[in-house]
């Protein structure tokens, strides 16, 4: 989201296109400029609640330059045939978190 939304009008890739035809870009990338706001490394940075909503609500409001976010967190998902029957845990990539995944 951040690569694309530092190129602009790239960032409307992010739409789905079921939607595409009903939505309006310039409110898109509103949308997507006040998330990244909320995802900053600082928490000083981040914008209270009610500033989203004020920020969501009107147009007048100048939103702050975000900045790139810190980093993403990715998902890896043993598969069921590649651990052995004796050792069934599932281990991250950089070993510091630990994740069971399970359907609700």
């Amino acid at each position: 989201t951040w690569k694309l939304w530092c190129k602009g009008e790239e960032a409307l890739e992010l739409m789905d296109p079921v939607i595409k035809q009903s939505c309006v870009a310039a409110e898109l990338l509103k949308f997507i400029h006040i998330g990244l706001l909320c995802v900053q490394e600082d928490p000083a940075d981040r914008p209270n609640m009610s500033s989203v909503a004020v920020m969501l609500a009107s147009d007048a409001v100048p939103l702050p330059q975000p900045t790139q976010p810190a980093f993403s967190a990715g998902r890896s998902i043993a598969r069921s045939g590649q651990s052995s029957s004796s050792d069934s845990k599932i281990c991250s990539v950089n070993e510091v978190t630990l994740s069971d995944v399970s359907p609700r």
